[in-house]
């Protein structure tokens, strides 16, 4: 069942709570072969939003690779970008750019299993207004 979250003009709706979470990622555009390396900012049970030095085309299929600490393989599966935009505290060289949504297509239910209890166990604080 959807829940409704207010959002920016309009209203927001998410299927799952989004919890939030730093986890390293590496990623591939299936369209472009282009590999790269991100931040979760969260994790939900249907997607992540990643932080990424470069917005990235809506509808790119990725290769991704989640790493969690108390495991010695990462967890794979397919994703595709739902939304990228620019931070606004993007400043100065080497600062992440971009935010970057990515829905789940198919990941192992184990797996996902694992990257949800991880964020549960060792969920941020709530970020501040913005």
């Amino acid at each position: 069942m959807a829940s409704e979250l207010p959002g920016i003009g309009g209203e927001e709706r998410r299927r799952s709570v989004r919890l939030r979470t730093r986890l390293t990622t590496v990623f591939k555009s299936l369209t472009t072969g282009r590999v790269q390396r991100a931040l979760t900012k969260d994790v939900s049970g249907h997607g992540a939003c990643l932080v990424t030095d470069d917005l990235l085309e809506v509808g790119t299929p990725l290769e991704v690779e989640i790493k969690l600490p108390d495991h010695p393989t990462p967890v794979t599966c397919l994703a595709e970008v739902a939304w990228s935009t620019f931070r606004v505290d993007a400043q100065g060289p080497g600062k992440p750019k971009a935010e970057t949504g990515i829905k789940f297509l198919s990941i192992d239910p184990k797996e996902h299993a694992r990257i949800m209890q991880y964020a549960r166990f060792n969920a941020l604080p709530p970020s501040g207004p913005g």
